[in-house]
């Protein structure tokens, strides 16, 4: 039996329910047969629609040509690229089981190897995608709880990008400064030393702030990479007790179905027994009653046969010429008591046996049903009890795991980090606000004293 959390699918549930997700590729027969090429193509779309990277780019990464946030691959790893090499294919299948095997462990599979890919099997693949069909149905049930998460690192990446922004128009700035820098040491020449030690100075606080802003914006990095990880692992544990709480309610709905059915087959054979019950409750009192009018037709017939017999002896004693009629008679008598005996004897034996048997089928089916009631009772008490426990269990483990898991989140982190990550963004701002303030006045400065500066050249020019 399978230890895995997630149930498995039949191969037409996996193809309707893979192409539902836009895997195309998906059929019931590519399932059934898996090659090696088509699973590669497979996985790729998978990694890259759920995990949103491509396998390409995951081979960058590892190669070291391209970082996490975007940035430009090295020249040399693009001239790596785009050589023809012949183990180009090895390293992308290497980093694609790599990549798989994360992800297959974040979903409740532990055991994705490179087989998978070169020489896959039927079964292991359809395992593997009854995973990723329950992974995707999880995803889209627990997607409208991480709404607010969302938006709310949605609007921290918005202050992070307009910070970046910031970042960028300041380093415009500087350079344009330099530019002016370079222009009036043209112009002006080496005599001016005074004024130009001033600008170089000016010049060396700008990059001391411009380190500053760039430390900062390296410990929000930090900070925000940190978040990220929390964000993942806090995602884990509410993936994994979603699946415990779906295993739960399987558990129970299986319990309650198989209660209520046993219950309904119960009552369904308890009125079947009880009308079999009044049906030989009213043979046996028919029978009853015959046996009674029988009875009494017996002991009639044999009062009428005693009164014959002594009317035919009186007439025998009177009558003595009549002798061989009453031999006769004898004869008579003889045989009515045969014919009365075998009349008693069958009543006797056709009624009694028809009266033992029905109380002998009435005493079966009695024991027969209270068995059964008595049976009925105690699968009722068992399964009652294991509902309850489960019940219990629910209560006493599960629930408190998820209120304390929730209370967690939003203390920690809605109460706790995300203020700091307001207050430290908050100080950033009014930082850079002072510093773009003061390097528009010494902007302002140095466009006064370069326009001061080209006026009394162009005096000095006119008057000679």
């Amino acid at each position: 039996m399978s230890d895995d959390v997630f149930p498995l699918l039949d191969t037409s549930e996996l193809a309707i329910c893979l192409q539902s997700c836009d895997f195309s590729l998906a059929t019931e027969e590519s399932i059934s047969r898996p090659t090696s090429k088509w699973m590669i193509t497979l996985y790729k779309q998978i990694i890259d629609s759920f995990m949103g990277v491509s396998a390409d780019a995951a081979m960058i990464r590892e190669g070291g040509g391209q970082s996490y946030d975007g940035n430009q691959v090295g020249a040399e790893h693009r001239d790596y690229n785009e050589d023809d090499s012949p183990y180009s294919d090895t390293l992308q299948v290497l980093v694609l089981n790599k990549v798989c095997y994360k992800f297959f462990q974040n979903i409740g599979v532990t055991d994705f190897n490179i087989l998978d890919l070169y020489k896959p099997d039927a079964q292991r693949t359809r395992r593997l995608l009854s995973a990723v069909v329950n992974y995707a149905r999880f995803r889209e049930e627990r997607m409208f709880d991480c709404n607010r998460f969302i938006s709310q690192t949605e609007a921290l990446l918005g202050q992070l990008r307009s910070r970046f922004d910031d970042f960028n128009l300041l380093q415009q700035q500087i350079k344009q400064y330099e530019d002016d820098e370079k222009l009036v040491r043209t112009v002006v020449g080496v005599n001016d030393g005074d004024e130009l030690k001033a600008l170089e100075a000016n010049n060396r606080n700008i990059e001391v702030q411009l380190k500053k802003l760039t430390q900062i914006q390296e410990t929000l990095s930090i900070d925000y990479n940190n978040y990220k990880g929390e964000k993942q692992k806090l995602l884990k544990e509410l993936e994994s007790l979603g699946f415990q709480i779906v295993e739960l309610e399987s558990e129970r709905e299986k319990l309650q179905r198989h209660s209520e059915a046993n219950i309904e087959g119960l009552e369904k054979i308890i009125e079947e027994l009880k009308d079999l019950l009044h049906t030989n409750k009213t043979k046996l009192s028919k029978l009853r009653s015959l046996q009674e009018n029988l009875n009494i037709s017996k002991l009639t017939f044999q009062r009428v046969i005693e009164e014959l017999y002594d009317v035919l002896r009186i007439v025998t004693i009177e009558l003595q010429e009549a002798h061989k009629k009453e031999l006769g008679l004898e004869e008579l008598k003889q045989q009515l008591t045969i014919r009365q005996d075998k009349m008693s004897s069958l009543l006797s034996s056709g009624v009694l046996t028809k009266v033992s048997l029905l109380q002998d089928q009435l005493d079966s089916s009695k024991t027969k049903l209270e068995e059964l009631v008595q049976k009925s009772r105690t699968d009722y008490e068992h399964n009652s009890l294991e509902i309850k426990q489960l019940h219990r269990k629910y209560l006493d483990e599960v629930v408190p795991e998820l209120q304390q898991t929730e209370s967690r989140i939003e203390n920690d982190i809605l109460s706790g980090e995300l203020k700091y990550f307001e207050t430290k963004m908050q100080d950033l701002q009014a930082e850079s606000q002072k510093e773009v303030d003061s390097v528009e006045l010494e902007y302002s400065l140095l466009a006064g004293h370069i326009n001061k500066y080209m006026k009394s050249m162009i005096e000095n020019m006119s008057s000679e």
